[in-house]
């Protein structure tokens, strides 16, 4: 009987635990003027890994868009390593998903590349450097999309 009750609160604590980091991801998004309903059912994302010191750049294009003022603010938001602390692809994924997106897809944005022999006769580089972007695709879970 001991063990059943432990095992009891073991679940309820856990469970408490799980609710409450999930809501105050959410408390984040909302606390910044953006809300899951205010965005747009289909968000592409760049990243690019070209931070110091690890992390990736985040971007999200914006221009001429309905949903510019959200967008901006969701872009700040996954930037800022103090609120959903996302370093890497991996964490944008996860990032996304706790916010109510789904990811679709991903292609390569471009990629530049400065190597041996491209930097003309005047220039002596050795190896190279890449930089490399990459969209990816997120759609709006089936449970927040208006119907």
């Amino acid at each position: 009987m001991k063990n059943t009750i432990k095992t009891f609160l073991v679940f309820v604590c856990i469970t408490v635990f799980v609710f409450t980091s999930n809501a105050q991801e959410l408390s984040v998004i909302n606390k910044y003027d953006v809300s899951i309903e205010k965005l747009p059912e289909y968000i592409i994302i760049t990243s690019e890994n070209t931070k110091l010191l690890g992390g990736i750049n985040i971007s999200i294009d914006a221009k001429r868009s309905n949903y510019k003022k959200q967008l901006r603010a969701l872009e700040d938001i996954l930037q800022d390593g103090d609120k959903l602390r996302v370093r890497n692809q991996t964490d944008l994924l996860n990032a996304m998903s706790k916010l109510g997106y789904k990811y679709i897809d991903a292609y390569n944005a471009n990629s530049g590349t400065i190597g041996g022999g491209s930097g003309g006769k005047d220039v002596d580089i050795f190896g190279s450097s890449s930089k490399f972007r990459v969209n990816m695709v997120f759609q709006k879970k089936a449970a927040f999309l208006k119907q």
